[in-house]
C-alpha cells in the first residue's frame, strides 16, 4: 500500500513537471529557438529578396540593362523638375570638370556618337545652359563652356544628385558599394573594345533587302 503510495505521488511529480516544461517552452522560448527562429525569419527574406530576378537572367547582359533603367529612374526624379534628362545633366557635370572640351572629346567622354552629341548640346545650348564657340585651332572643331546659369544650376543639383546616387547603392555596405564600383570598372575598361555607342542596335537593312522579301 505504501508502495503503491509512492509511485502515484512519484507519477503525479512527474506530470507536473512535464505541464510545467511544457508551460515554459511555450510561453518564453529559450535563447536557442529564438536564434532558430530569427535564422528562420532570415532565411525566408533572403529567399523572397533572392526570387526578384529569375535564375536565368542572372547573367551580366540583363543586370546591366535593369541596373541602367533603375539608375536613370533615381536620377530622373531629381532631373525631371529642371526639365533635364539625367545624360543632360551630364554634359554639365563634363565641362564642369573639364572646360573647353569639343564635340567630339565630349561625346568619347559620354560615350554617345557624335549625332547625340550634338543634340545634347543643341537641347542645352537653348536653355542657356552652355556656350558654343568656334575652336581657336581648328575652325571645324566647337569648344563648349557652361554658361553662369549652366555652373549655378550644376552646383545646385550637385547634392541632391549625390545624394541619388547613395540612394541606388544604399542596399550594400560602404565596403561593398567601393567593391562595386571598382568591379564595374574593371569590366568596363577591359571590354573597352565593345564599349561603343550603338552597340546592340539592330543594323539597318539596305532598301533593295527589304522591297526583294515584299516580292
Amino acid at each position: 500500500m505504501l508502495l503503491s503510495s509512492t509511485l502515484l505521488t512519484f507519477g503525479e511529480l512527474v506530470n507536473s513537471l512535464t505541464i510545467n516544461i511544457i508551460t515554459i517552452f511555450m510561453t518564453k522560448p529559450v535563447p536557442q529557438v529564438r536564434k532558430l527562429e530569427a535564422a528562420r525569419r532570415s532565411v525566408a527574406t533572403s529567399s523572397s529578396m533572392r526570387t526578384t530576378v529569375a535564375p536565368v537572367h542572372r547573367v551580366a547582359a540583363h543586370l546591366a540593362r535593369r541596373f541602367h533603367q533603375l539608375c536613370l529612374g533615381v536620377l530622373a526624379e531629381v532631373t525631371d523638375a529642371h526639365e533635364l534628362s539625367p545624360v543632360q545633366f551630364a554634359v554639365l557635370a563634363a565641362l564642369h570638370d573639364e572646360p573647353g572640351l569639343d564635340q567630339r572629346r565630349l561625346a568619347q567622354r559620354l560615350a554617345v556618337d557624335a549625332v547625340t552629341a550634338g543634340h545634347l548640346v543643341d537641347a542645352l545650348e537653348k536653355k542657356d545652359l552652355l556656350d558654343r564657340q568656334v575652336h581657336p585651332d581648328d575652325r571645324r572643331a566647337r569648344v563648349l563652356s557652361l554658361t553662369h546659369a549652366g555652373l549655378e544650376l550644376r552646383m545646385r543639383l550637385r547634392p541632391a544628385l549625390a545624394k541619388a546616387h547613395a540612394r541606388i547603392l544604399a542596399p550594400l555596405n560602404q565596403k561593398e558599394q567601393a567593391t562595386l564600383i571598382a568591379l564595374l570598372m574593371r569590366v568596363v575598361e577591359g571590354n573597352e573594345a565593345y564599349a561603343k555607342p550603338g552597340n546592340g542596335r539592330r543594323r539597318p537593312r539596305p532598301r533593295g533587302a527589304a522591297l526583294d522579301k515584299k516580292r
